[in-house]
């Protein structure tokens, strides 16, 4: 795809997201800094911020763990779900609003949305989605589950005209 067109869907995005897009695309071209991971490809899971997966029938739980203060800008999810904070405090911004949530708590993540989440303690979450094939296939889950970008998160959802 052209850089142009790519700013072109970009401009169509709320300012927001758009913004945030941004800033994940800085972060990805300054990964080899030490502090700054990604790739735009795939979820991050390293030493920093550790992620650990569970099974359950129908049921899939990714546990993640961010150190304090830290940033992520996060994948877009293709479900509704829940999520559930167990320790720490974050700051989550979802289109321009920000929500300070502390442990213990949940909340109900949407569909489609793309966020800042920013850990003013050392914070462990988890998000709890429906496996319904039981697959235990995390790029199988990954592919189905989330989107690096809200470009690609159209063009899964079928949502985006070529």
């Amino acid at each position: 795809m052209s850089k142009n067109k790519i700013e072109s869907n970009k401009k169509e995005l709320s300012n927001f997201t758009a913004e945030l897009e941004n800033l994940q695309d800085l972060m990805i071209e300054n990964n080899h800094i030490e502090g700054i991971y990604g790739d735009g490809k795939s979820l991050v899971n390293n030493k920093v911020f550790r992620i650990e997966h569970d099974f359950a029938d129908q049921l899939y739980m990714r546990k993640m763990y961010m150190p304090a203060n830290s940033v992520v800008v996060s994948a877009v999810h293709h479900t509704e779900h829940f999520w559930f904070l167990l320790k720490g405090i974050i700051l989550v911004t979802t289109d321009g609003e920000t929500v300070q949530h502390i442990a213990p708590c949940y909340t109900k993540s949407m569909k489609g949305a793309k966020r800042l989440i920013v850990a003013s303690e050392d914070v462990l979450f988890i998000n709890v989605h429906k496996n319904p094939t039981n697959t235990q296939e995390l790029e199988e889950i990954e592919q189905s589950l989330y989107s690096m970008t809200v470009e690609e998160y159209n063009k899964k959802e079928k949502l985006c005209q070529e």
